[in-house]
């Protein structure tokens, strides 16, 4: 079937439309069943003709008996007319005679084509009855061939079905929704779209959809953009060669249904209709999946070996033993026999020529056990340059399918490193042996029976005995009775099940009697048949460390008594704070739990702290990780639901090696602190509520003095009184603006200056009048908070210079600028600076010796600051002021 190269369609025994459409035996009986129909309904058309000939003929019968009775009925009236009416019988006579003679010549004409009708007819019936007979015949023939035919049809699919569902190879049956035509006169690309959108899998077997790890409700039905979707670039090609071809070989890689590749070798071949157009393509698929990968193996095997061959630095060889010839040998021969490979394979026994000659013989005399597998020899060569090297040199038989040794394989290495390696082992021994010697643990070798091999020094000398004495003996004779009992049961343990064996706290008397004890490890020593043939026991001398760890105890019974009877709780985590190790009993008062729930909720004890404090804790856990001591406040939940302020203090623990290895701390309740402290916080802010209060009512009662000094100047008209009274109001409003500042602010001891200068000047610019851009007013002020003490005097200060300035410095209707400077040169060191560009103190003017209420006033301030105060008069006026804020003073 592989080998045709087009199956066509139409034809009933075609094998290539039994695959494609293959039929069942009902199918077969159905067609059968059709043939038979056709062929009565052919034999019922007959038959229907025939009736129609009949009916024919008995219509005929029909009008001639009609006329031979209308013949009769008027012979009879003619014989009563002539009795009754003779008169009217002549004329009646005579028209009846005409009427019979015109009736007899048509009846005659009538009975003559009814015999020629029934003749045709006779004859017609006779052929049609022997074509059907011809017809039956050949129907029968025909359904017994197409029974015959169906017959082997049916056969030949049965086997056909046995082959395809027990095929190992996978079978399958694309079909194409339509037929497409395959040549010059169609888009191709457009014919491969259709294909690989239409064409599906109609039938495949089980080998196939096994191959691809499907069901056959999966796969039936797919299209190839299903199945080539990984590739469909060379899926394309390959459809294309293959209706280029009409059938193609191909091995190729694919992919099962869950993805997974494989490497498959097919055949296809197109399927056409009786058109030439392609309906389709058979194929068969064979998984080479595991022969892909066996070849590569054995590839990589190869290469491997070729490499190992020609890359190791022992020379590896093949001989044939029938043509006693040499038909392999490694390139490493070269280097270590100091001759070339060529001279080898044309002389094989040239290999003995650069052996020693204290060896050669004795070699020479050996070679025959190479056929036997025995051959394994150690000897010298003398290379070119008479540099002397050991070889050894073994050889392997090969046998074929009979037994018989064809060829050997062998292996020549060179040794000479083993051989110096071999005195250094000698060398290393006695090395090694000095070195346990140094060791200050006990070791000691046994044998069978648990007799002495060897000993190091330190056990020497803790018996005060050498080797010699020792070698050969047992435990029991220098050893007490009680003691050696447990080491031969211990030894003998180790002997028998080859494992190690561990005894803590070993007593041994040394040659002064006295006891100590060692933790002895007691391990196997095998031989190279895996068996047991002596101990090694290493001994070291924990009396000390027990001493220690009795102290440790005492030590931590007294941590015990103090943890557990402290009313703290210290508790001990790992370094992971995962693992609870130790809590003390003052837990259960401060927490209102048992410790059993707190080991058995691990984790889930950050649940009992307050939600709002979890974070706080969250934050500590990460600065502990690393290192560092910590002190979190924080609220628990007790079950019975009161809630308890602690204070956790946690600091690190760390190793002998300086590592983080454990978490401790201590927690304890401050809910009466708490307590106190909110209390006193009540406290405070009550205080700052009335301190609060005392700055608004200086303020307010400052206020009221400036509105008594304003109605008093209601009465009075001295103009210089008046001004003096301004002033004055001047001053009380820049000292009430602090206290308004101060109870408007959450901080009650400090001055914001640069929003109080602002208020300060606004102020002053609003008693004076001036509404109009005649004077600007330019502030640099940094961002400066200073006490109440040291704000008063600054504010009362740059309230009678500026008011100074705008009294006197400038001419009316003139622009002028005033310009303050508030800045920080260090911390709690300041520089205020306040200048005008205006026309200057007058003429002889004195400024050390000037009379000036405001002037004197700014000095005075300057000195309760202590501060240094210049004046600048080359440019206008500028006040530079230099202080330091002043501290709180008690007034009581």
């Amino acid at each position: 079937m592989l080998g045709w190269k087009k199956l066509k369609f139409g034809t009933a025994n075609s094998l290539a439309s039994m695959c494609i459409h293959p039929r069942s035996d009902d199918e077969t009986l159905d067609t059968c069943e059709a043939l038979v129909a056709e062929q009565k309904l052919k034999i019922r058309e007959l038959e229907q003709e025939l009736q129609q000939q009949k009916e024919l003929c008995v219509y005929l019968r029909t009008q001639l008996q009609a006329v031979q009775y209308l013949c009769g009925l008027d012979s009879n009236t003619q014989l009563d007319l002539a009795e009754t009416r003779t008169g009217f019988i002549a004329s009646v006579q005579t028209s009846q005679e005409i009427y019979r003679i015109e009736d007899i010549a048509a009846q005659q004409q009538a009975e003559i084509a009814l015999g020629l009708i029934k003749n045709d007819l006779k004859i017609k019936y006779q052929q049609r009855t022997e074509d059907l007979k011809i017809a039956n015949q050949l129907l029968r023939e025909e359904i017994i061939d197409r029974w015959r035919t169906e017959e082997a049809l049916r056969e030949s699919q049965q086997q056909l079905e046995l082959f395809f569902s027990q095929s190992v190879d996978g079978f399958l049956f694309i079909t194409l929704d339509e037929p497409v035509q395959w040549d010059d006169t169609v888009d191709q690309e457009q014919v491969l779209d259709f294909v690989f959108a239409k064409g599906r899998v109609t039938k495949a077997n089980d080998a196939l959809i096994t191959q691809y790890g499907s069901t056959r409700e999966e796969f039936i039905g797919q299209t190839l953009n299903f199945f080539l979707s990984h590739n469909l670039a060379d899926g394309r090609e390959v459809i294309r060669q293959l209706f280029e071809a009409g059938r193609i070989h191909i091995e190729c890689d694919n992919r099962k249904l869950d993805g997974t590749p494989i490497c498959v070798k097919a055949d296809y071949i197109c399927i056409y209709d009786t058109y030439g157009r392609i309906v389709g393509y058979f194929g068969m698929e064979c998984d080479i999946s595991a022969r892909k990968q066996a070849e590569a193996a054995l590839k990589e095997s190869e290469e491997r070996f070729r490499q190992l061959a020609e890359n190791i630095e022992s020379v590896f060889w093949i001989s044939d033993i029938p043509k006693d010839e040499m038909i392999y040998v490694s390139p490493a021969y070269e280097k270590i026999w100091g001759r070339k490979c060529a001279e080898l394979y044309a002389a094989p026994k040239s290999f003995l020529d650069p052996i020693h000659p204290e060896d050669k013989q004795r070699i020479v005399g050996s070679l025959a056990k190479k056929i036997l597998g025995e051959y394994d020899e150690e000897y010298r060569l003398v290379k070119p340059n008479g540099e002397i090297s050991w070889i050894r040199d073994r050889a392997f038989p090969i046998t074929n399918a009979t037994g018989e040794v064809y060829r050997i394989v062998g292996i020549a290495e060179d040794i000479m490193e083993r051989k110096r390696v071999q005195k250094e082992l000698q060398d290393a021994k006695q090395m090694y042996q000095q070195i346990l010697d140094a060791i200050t643990d006990i070791i000691l070798v046994k044998g069978p029976e648990s007799r002495i091999v060897w000993a190091n020094k330190a056990f020497r000398e803790y018996y005060q005995m050498e080797n010699s004495e020792l070698i050969g003996r047992i435990d029991a004779e220098f050893q007490e009775p009680d003691y050696t009992q447990q080491y031969i049961l211990d030894d003998s343990s180790v002997f028998n099940t080859g494992e190690v064996r561990q005894i803590l706290e070993e007593p041994l008397k040394n040659s002064y009697g006295e006891v100590n004890y060692f933790d002895t490890i007691k391990s196997p020593i095998f031989d190279t048949e895996g068996k047991v043939v002596m101990t090694v026991g290493v001994s070291r001398n924990t009396t000390e460390r027990k001493q220690a760890q009795k102290a440790l105890r005492e030590s931590e019974e007294r941590f015990r008594q103090l943890a557990e009877n402290i009313q703290d709780s210290f508790w001990l985590v790992s370094v992971e704070l995962t693992d609870i190790l130790y809590v003390s009993p003052a837990y259960e008062q401060i927490w209102g739990r048992t410790r059993e729930d707190l080991f058995a909720h691990n984790y889930n004890w950050i649940d009992w702290v307050h939600p709002e404090d979890q974070n706080l804790l969250y934050q500590s856990f990460g600065r502990i990780v690393a290192g560092e001591s910590t002190s979190t406040e924080y609220r628990i939940l007790r079950p019975d639901g009161t809630t308890c302020w602690v204070c956790d203090r946690a600091f690190p623990i760390y190793n002998e090696s300086g590592k983080l290895y454990r978490v401790a701390g201590i927690c304890e309740d401050i809910s009466e602190r708490k307590l106190a402290e909110s209390r006193l916080q009540g406290t405070l802010r009550e205080k700052e509520v009335l301190l609060k209060e005392i700055h608004h009512r200086v303020k307010n009662n400052m206020q009221v003095i400036s509105s008594l000094l304003e109605l008093q100047a209601q009465y009075i008209d001295d103009e210089a009184t008046l001004f003096l009274f301004a002033e004055s109001q001047s001053r009380i409003h820049s000292m009430a603006l602090i206290h308004e500042q101060l109870y408007q602010s959450d901080n009650l001891a400090r001055i914001d200056i640069q929003n109080y200068v602002e208020n300060l000047v606004a102020n002053l610019f609003q008693s004076f009048g001036l509404c109009n851009d005649s004077i600007q007013i330019n502030l640099n002020i940094e961002p400066i908070y200073l006490n109440i003490e040291t704000a008063i005097p600054c504010g009362l200060i740059i309230n009678e210079l500026v008011s100074n300035s705008l009294k006197y410095a400038f001419i009316p209707t003139c622009q002028g600028e005033i310009t303050i400077n508030f800045l920080e040169i260090v911390p709690t060191e300041f520089h205020l600076s306040i200048q005008d560009n205006g026309r200057g103190f007058p003429p002889g003017f004195d400024v050390e010796n000037t009379e000036t209420l405001g002037l004197r006033l700014v000095k005075m301030l300057a000195q309760q600051l202590d501060g240094e105060i210049t004046i600048d008069s080359q440019c206008g006026i500028c006040y530079n002021i230099l202080f330091k804020e002043l501290s709180y003073r008690r007034r009581i």
